[in-house]
């Protein structure tokens, strides 16, 4: 879990984590006209971070919030001084960039200056014992909007679906269009196995072009299993040899019961045990 962090950077400038604020007319706030990346920091190195940069960059040109997203080197600067002031080994970095403050309209007249920040948060990263549990999903229509391929802040259908997900005693809720595909999870991207097949879902404006979900591809290549991205179906998911979910956060977790009804025998198969010990390794987490 993640604990508070000490400092923001805001601006151009790092403050104590307290101080850090946003006007209450941000575009942000107020429209959800934002978009942000959360990044892995393990042995006190980022990761991915070229790959979190540019999606931001690519999100921000379609949504005219382009000028606000430092270039990659600051963000580097950026992390740097954050992982010496919070003296974070393991750590989640989180950035956000906003349509900046306004009066509020919908359409500002004018060029408007973009917010960006950014904080630390010292973490522990799931070892091989929580692998090992696994977790529990439900699935649930997908509510969202129409980009999901873009990283932005409207979260509230995944808020739901989460709290939803909980209340049948599950972590995680796997969304599912109204032609019962599989798109992906409430905070995750998700993948399954078939023999020594690790499927994923088509990329599409329907689900998020993870950098994890990517990273465990390359992962699961080199562990000899053939990886491809099709659709596919919320039946076909539930008869899966082996459900994984892949985030920041979780890197690779099994998922051992979909709908109440278990994945598999109900354990964790070898799998996606051996792709979560590779990821691990690969991020200097395990020996």
């Amino acid at each position: 879990m993640a604990s508070r962090p000490r400092f923001a950077w805001i601006n151009g400038r790092v403050v104590p984590y307290g101080d850090a604020a946003v006007p209450i007319d941000d575009r942000g706030l107020q429209f959800g006209e934002s978009l942000y990346e959360v990044i892995p920091v393990t042995v006190g190195e980022p990761r991915l971070l070229g790959e979190h940069v540019a999606r931001m960059e690519q999100g921000a040109a379609e949504l005219g919030l382009g000028p606000g997203v430092p270039k990659l080197p600051e963000w580097k600067a950026i992390l740097t001084e954050l992982v010496a002031r919070e003296g974070a080994r393991d750590a989640l970095f989180y950035a956000q960039v906003t349509g900046g403050a306004a009066p509020r309209e919908f359409a500002p007249a004018g060029t408007v200056a973009r917010t960006f920040f950014a904080y630390l948060s010292p973490f522990v990263f799931p070892g091989d014992a929580e692998v090992v549990r696994g977790i529990r999903a439900v699935s649930l229509p997908d509510i969202r909007w129409g980009r999901r391929d873009l990283k932005t802040t409207m979260l509230l259908a995944a808020v739901l679906a989460k709290k939803h997900a909980q209340s049948r005693g599950a972590s995680e809720a796997i969304l599912v269009g109204s032609n019962g595909e599989v798109y992906e999870g409430a905070s995750s991207n998700v993948c399954m196995v078939e023999g020594r097949t690790l499927l994923t879902p088509a990329q599409t404006t329907n689900l998020l072009p993870g950098t994890m979900r990517g990273l465990v591809g390359e992962v699961a290549r080199e562990a000899g299993l053939d990886v491809r991205g099709e659709p596919f179906g919320v039946e076909r998911l539930r008869r899966a040899d082996e459900v994984l979910v892949t985030s920041t956060s979780q890197l690779v977790m099994p998922v051992v019961s979909l709908d109440e009804a278990n994945v598999g025998d109900g354990k964790v198969g070898p799998i996606g045990r051996d792709l979560a010990r590779r990821l691990r390794q690969r991020f200097g987490l395990e020996a």
